[in-house]
């Protein structure tokens, strides 16, 4: 096992033996990473800082439970992460994506956003105008399954949509965009 994967481990331990300074250290070492997590799940920053500052609580509170032998230390603590994203996002007051561009209208600023700066890159302009012309469901089914990763299931519960439907978005989204490229 490398060394840092070893001085997590044993980060961890000491969480268990009421260290706080392993606690502090662990948290320089790991919040980055489990903050993108949280942030790349969520989509919003303020939700992810919630949720890293929960997930450290708990790490905090049952370090004793955590075991080398079943797993890495930073594995064991992204699934604490990975759960508490996923129990925020079936709160029925998680906010969902906005159909008529409401909120994302409120929140705008100049800065480009993702399809303007894949249409500013030459090589993708003609996917850009392609998913342009998808359904706006199809559009996001297929930006959450691609470029997003998530798959079918997690598509369904942020888009609160039934997972048979999703797939027939994702299914019809990707042939529309097969003739278009073609």
């Amino acid at each position: 096992m490398p060394d840092t994967l070893r001085h997590l481990d044993e980060l961890v331990q000491r969480c268990a033996q009421g260290q706080e300074a392993a606690l502090a250290e662990l948290y320089r070492q790991c919040a980055p990473h489990l903050y993108a997590l949280a942030n790349r799940m969520l989509r919003r920053s303020d939700l992810a800082d919630e949720v890293l500052q929960e997930s450290f609580l708990s790490i905090w509170r049952n370090a004793d439970r955590f075991s080398a032998e079943q797993s890495q230390a930073m594995t064991w603590m992204a699934r604490i992460v990975r759960n508490r994203c996923i129990d925020l996002m079936r709160r029925p007051d998680y906010e969902r994506p906005d159909p008529d561009g409401a909120t994302q209208d409120a929140w705008a600023d100049q800065a480009p956003g993702p399809l303007e700066r894949l249409r500013s890159r030459q090589e993708g302009r003609r996917l850009a105008d392609c998913l342009g012309r998808l359904e706006p469901r199809q559009r996001m089914a297929i930006v959450l399954s691609f470029f997003d990763d998530l798959s079918h299931a997690e598509i369904a519960r942020q888009m609160s949509s039934p997972l048979g439907t999703v797939k027939s978005w994702v299914r019809r989204g990707m042939e529309r965009l097969k003739g278009c490229l073609s």
